[in-house]
């Protein structure tokens, strides 16, 4: 059966926005950050009371695949870890077997555009400075490149295990974060705002 999944969008956090001659001046054009959110509305969540999470965040950079260990991914544990106790959820360590684990992944992407106006033919006449003979100016190819980053942060129960799979009850897509770009606040902001979208996902002490 599959899990049915309600979608909660969540826009407009902060936008950052920039305008720049082309090409660029910076690696980032414009960014925003927007954070969405699914759940699984067939369960209660105050059947759950315990969670585990690791201390790093998995980091996928194309086909490279690392873990972030760094202040920016300490403040994103922390701040998930720290909303998960506020809606009642008690952190304990993986071996004592919680409900609920999470993991939590950093994704980073890519684009280049590259943008080739080619030959310009004038005629007498009709060249931008005036002179009047012919002339094939040609004008450079443009590269821009910039990067983005998106988190994804899933919560999985470890309580219901079937053939040695397990479900994931909640996740968030918060699109934008962790490209150096953004402030501790912006981080915790934007995790906070995935838990605010979702207020079914609390238990009872």
């Amino acid at each position: 059966m599959k899990t049915k999944l309600l979608t909660i969008l969540g826009m407009g956090i902060i936008a950052l926005t920039s305008c720049t001659k082309y090409p660029p001046s910076s690696g980032r054009v414009t960014q925003d950050l927007v954070v969405y959110t699914q759940y699984d509305v067939t369960i209660n969540f105050s059947d759950y009371k315990t969670f585990s999470m690791p201390n790093t965040v998995v980091y996928i950079n194309g086909k490279d695949t690392s873990t972030l260990n760094n202040a920016n991914s300490t403040v994103l544990l922390n701040r998930i870890a720290a909303d998960m106790k506020t809606r009642g959820f008690e952190q304990i360590a993986n071996t004592a077997k919680p409900d609920l684990g999470v993991n939590v992944t950093a994704i980073k992407t890519t684009t280049t555009t590259v943008y080739s106006p080619g030959w310009y033919y004038g005629y007498p006449g009709y060249y931008p400075w005036g002179y009047p003979s012919y002339g094939y100016p040609y004008y450079p190819t443009y590269v821009t490149s910039y990067s983005a980053g998106s988190v994804i942060i899933d919560l999985v129960d470890l309580k219901t295990v079937v053939n040695n799979t397990v479900m994931v009850r909640w996740n968030a897509f918060i699109r934008g974060l962790m490209t150096n770009l953004h402030t501790q606040a912006d981080i915790t902001n934007s995790v906070d705002q995935a838990f605010t979208q979702t207020p079914a996902l609390k238990t009872t002490p």
